[in-house]
C-alpha cells in the first residue's frame, strides 16, 4: 500500500543509520565499538515543538545508557543545544 511517498516512522532517520534508543541497541553499538550519539529522549525530543521548551522526554531506564557505555570504556561528550528547535 502506497502512503503517498510520506515517511514511515523512523524510516527517514534510518537512512542515516540512526536506531531506536534502547538499552539493548545501545550495548550493541558499544560492543561493536560504534560511535553514538545519543538523544536518549530520541527523536521525539530532539526535534519537540516551542511549547515543550525544557522538557525531557528521557525513557526510565536513562541511567542505563552510561553503565554501558563505562563498561565498553567509551568516551562520554556531553553537549546541548541551545535555540536549535
Amino acid at each position: 500500500a502506497s502512503n503517498g511517498g510520506a515517511a514511515t516512522p523512523g524510516t527517514f532517520f534510518t537512512q542515516f543509520g540512526a536506531v531506536e534508543v534502547t538499552p539493548r541497541n545501545f550495548f550493541k553499538l558499544m560492543q561493536a565499538n560504534e560511535m553514538a550519539l545519543l538523544f536518549p529522549g530520541g527523536v521525539r525530543e530532539s526535534n519537540h515543538g516551542k511549547r515543550e521548551a525544557h522538557t525531557l522526554f528521557w525513557p526510565g531506564n536513562a541511567t542505563e545508557f552510561v553503565r554501558v557505555a563505562a563498561a565498553h570504556d567509551a568516551l562520554i561528550v556531553p553537549f546541548a543545544g541551545v535555540g536549535v528547535a
